[in-house]
């Protein structure tokens, strides 16, 4: 595979420098537990902010509406794709860019935002002018969006450079002020998409001006691409693989939406968003090792120590969502849910075992992307993409919202384990065979240069 070489100087440049970047401007603080435990605290809010908001727009709108910013959300996680393939991982997997040149790599996110943005802008505009329901909240998101970018990025900068407490403040600031705005909504009696969704991304844009106090304000020379373009020799992958993820995820929705109705959607929403306790801390652990792993450059042993430590976590808080889910009385499901409950009650055991199939697999792309396996990430990304969205649609055309999360989640997602530890294994048994575990052996990997700039190869989850 092609990712075995992509990136080799890199890594052993960034491994090198490790321990030198870690005593410049942004050591390490705390112990490896120490940091799992604020980055997981930190994705536990960031998912709190888009969980309260889903939960608000259930019980206070109609599973159709609701339905409508499950699609609004898509939306989000479609245009943010690119960005944590080009920037958010690539800066985890490369901490000296995150000590030495922190500013550059958000200069980089607040171009891609505002490209992102005027793109929804348009969209949003035209859709305003032919009258279509979602047009207002579309164009509402699109002027957010840079500043919603620079706030992602910069969760994951502060984790790269070992400081996760700094991402904390960022997300804590959204959800206070979150919480605020959706006060003012209930008490101006104005709930609707439109002020739901200001609500969402008006709170997320000023809770990114936190950014200001930690790094300064940017100097009109650090907004550029040039971070970006030198790191693009391998982010051109991790790119297709979430443009292929993002977009497999979008489309199945649309085409759920056509097979099946937009109440189907909205199910589906819903049993991922049963899952979220879960995937948030799937989702935080695998960061944390990501990190750790592009510091210490561990040895194929200890590579698979941290996967394994990331599974076992992953597991045990699948096994415990798996109780409450199956264990989940109605009275308790209706006040979580609200209108949507009645859809999405017969769905609980096969929500319950997505996030076990999910656990099966928990560590191994982190593994993967901290030694610079892009090109296998890639595959692996646009092979299991589209899996799951035929699953998905094939799922919804058979049982309705029921086979689509079948389908779509528990199909899909056993077929998404299976191949990231093809993959991961397929790497392992090659580093073990004489070659360097991160392929640094390779000449062609040094064409693009490490040096003090840390051109190279760049890498996302």
């Amino acid at each position: 595979m092609g990712g075995a070489v992509d990136g080799g100087v890199d890594a052993a440049a960034d491994g090198a420098v490790g321990g030198a970047a870690a005593g410049g401007a942004a050591a390490p603080s705390g112990t490896t537990g120490g940091r799992a435990t604020l980055v997981t605290v930190d994705q536990a809010l960031s998912s709190a902010s888009n969980l309260l908001v889903v939960l608000w727009v259930a019980h206070v709108t109609s599973a159709t509406t609701f339905g409508s910013f499950s699609l609004l959300l898509l939306l989000h996680m479609f245009v943010m794709g690119p960005v944590q393939a080009l920037i958010s991982m690539r800066i985890v997997v490369h901490p000296r860019d995150a000590d030495e040149r922190p500013r550059e790599v958000l200069g980089s996110a607040l171009v891609l935002g505002g490209v992102a943005g005027l793109g929804c802008v348009l969209v949003g505009g035209l859709q305003v002018a032919f009258g279509v329901g979602m047009g207002a909240s579309v164009l509402a998101l699109g002027i957010a969006l840079p500043a919603l970018v620079v706030h992602d990025v910069g969760r994951w900068v502060a984790v790269a450079r070992s400081r996760p407490a700094g991402a904390v403040v960022l997300d804590g600031t959204w959800l206070v002020l979150l919480v605020a705005a959706l006060v003012v909504v209930q008490v101006t009696d104005s709930a609707g998409l439109f002020t739901l969704t200001l609500a969402w991304v008006g709170s997320g844009a000023v809770a990114s001006l936190v950014l200001v106090a930690q790094y300064g304000v940017l100097r009109p020379s650090e907004v550029s691409l040039r971070w970006l373009r030198e790191r693009w020799d391998a982010s051109w992958r991790l790119l297709v693989g979430n443009l292929a993820s993002a977009g497999s995820i979008l489309a199945g929705a649309v085409l759920v939406a056509l097979v099946a109705s937009p109440v189907a959607v909205a199910a589906v929403r819903a049993a991922i968003l049963l899952g979220r306790p879960t995937t948030a801390v799937q989702n935080a652990v695998a960061a944390s090792m990501a990190a750790d792993v592009a510091r210490e450059q561990p040895d194929n042993r200890g590579l698979l120590r941290h996967q394994r430590r990331t599974m076992l976590v992953a597991a045990a808080v699948a096994a415990a969502n798996l109780v409450a889910l199956v264990l989940l009385p109605d009275v308790v499901g209706e006040a979580v849910l609200g209108s949507v409950w009645p859809v999405i009650s017969p769905l609980l055991l096969p929500t319950a075992l997505w996030l076990v199939v999910a656990a099966a697999q928990a560590g191994v792309p982190p593994a993967l992307i901290a030694r610079h396996q892009f090109h296998s990430a890639m595959v692996v990304q646009v092979v299991t993409g589209l899996i799951s969205m035929t699953a998905l649609v094939i799922g919804a055309l058979l049982g309705g919202a029921a086979g689509a999360v079948w389908g779509g989640l528990v199909g899909g997602q056993a077929a998404m384990a299976a191949a990231w530890w093809i993959a991961l294994l397929w790497h392992l048994r090659r580093a073990s065979g004489g070659a360097d575990p991160a392929g640094a052996g390779s000449a062609g990997a040094g064409s693009a240069g490490a040096g003090p700039a840390g051109a190279g190869s760049r890498g996302a989850g």
